[in-house]
């Protein structure tokens, strides 16, 4: 029984160590059975990851040129927008100093008699006229 069981063993080892060979020398063909990565498989994998990440890069890279064309929109606009708030701040600065005028005006012309206004009126009326 011993011989027999020795043989036994001697069969399953010589069996273990032909399909760890078979294992070992044919990974890259049984790659996908057994789950053990091949050399072709992970280039492949390599390249696909490559791709998509090129693919990602470029995708962001022309987001970010829109993003800094919305920029300089936007910079732009605010620039006109300064402007025009100048513009509307000296025309109230300009309205503020007529209103000023104009009552001083109105008290000089309440000392005023009343022939040298109609003289004043017609004086104007006649430089209006010309233009």
């Amino acid at each position: 029984m011993r011989i027999a069981n020795g043989k036994a063993r001697y069969a399953a080892l010589i069996v273990a160590a032909v399909l760890m060979l078979g294992l070992l020398s044919g990974c890259a063909s049984l790659a996908g059975k057994f789950g053990i990565a091949s050399q072709a498989y992970v280039d492949e994998q390599l390249a696909a990851a490559r791709s998509d990440l090129q693919t990602e890069v470029e995708q962001t890279k022309q987001s970010v040129a829109e993003n800094r064309s919305d920029i300089d929109k936007y910079a732009e606009s605010a620039a006109q927008l300064e402007q025009l708030i100048d513009s509307v701040q000296r025309t109230v600065q300009t309205t503020d100093e007529l209103k000023q005028l104009a009552t001083v005006l109105e008290t000089r012309l309440e000392n005023l008699p009343v022939e040298t206004i109609r003289q004043l009126v017609g004086i104007l009326e006649q430089y209006l006229e010309g233009k």
